[in-house]
């Protein structure tokens, strides 16, 4: 599949809009293959909770990126949970999934800085396992290289109620109208920032998740992956 030079992996990449349905879609692709996944989300929340943390203001870059340089920062495969973040040898879960830090994963992303920090460590994550590299840049910047790309879109309606109840099942207060309308500004940001902006990459496969069943959708990207090693 996928290769970079020195080096040769297995790399599937699944880009997409927020609430879309990528995680797990990544997730159970990973499984179903027997990779690692690469959930690069985790890292920009990492960046979020940090400077969060140290009361650096969002749009700074470059003082989250020095912040970032203080700290060692990993991901790691755990066969039950999947992807986790450790960092300086502490793994987070809870702490990085709250709706703020993940307002300010998607500020700190913006930065040309704070997205060059995490590039080596989410080429490196895992290896040498084969990956199912999930994000907004995977098939764009990050694995340009992979054999295989997907790019998973959903209706706006659709990603907020997943949203929402994702945020309700967590105990978090929600609400639909305020969950659409900050779905609908992540993508605006997310397609408009200068650096790396999310889109599909040019031999992306789109993957509308809207309606479809989530083992279906699986199943057809295992369908598409299988026939893609079959035809090398």
């Amino acid at each position: 599949m996928g290769q970079r030079e020195g080096m040769s992996r297995q790399v599937v990449t699944v880009d997409g809009l927020g609430a879309s349905g990528k995680s797990a879609l990544a997730r159970h692709l990973a499984e179903r293959l027997g990779y690692a996944h690469l959930n690069s989300g985790l890292l920009y929340r990492s960046a979020g909770f940090l400077a969060h943390r140290a009361g650096i203001p969002l749009d700074d870059g470059t003082r989250i990126a020095a912040e970032l340089k203080q700290h060692s920062i990993i991901l790691q495969h755990d066969p039950v949970l999947g992807a986790i973040v450790v960092i300086n040898d502490k793994p987070y879960e809870a702490e990085l999934m709250a709706r703020d830090i993940s307002e300010a994963a998607s500020q700190v992303a913006k930065h040309a800085q704070v997205r060059e920090h995490f590039l080596g460590i989410q080429r490196d994550a895992f290896a040498p396992m084969g990956v199912v590299a999930e994000g907004r840049d995977m098939g764009t910047v990050v694995f340009p290289e992979a054999a295989v790309k997907f790019f998973v879109e959903a209706r706006l309606d659709v990603r907020a109620k997943r949203r929402f109840e994702q945020l309700l099942s967590k105990g978090q207060g929600a609400d639909l109208e305020s969950i659409s309308h900050e779905l609908a500004e992540r993508d605006n940001r997310d397609a408009t920032r200068s650096t790396a902006p999310m889109k599909p990459a040019q031999d992306a496969v789109i993957i509308d998740n809207s309606d479809t069943p989530l083992e279906q959708t699986v199943d057809r990207m295992l369908d598409i992956v299988t026939s893609h090693a079959k035809g090398n």
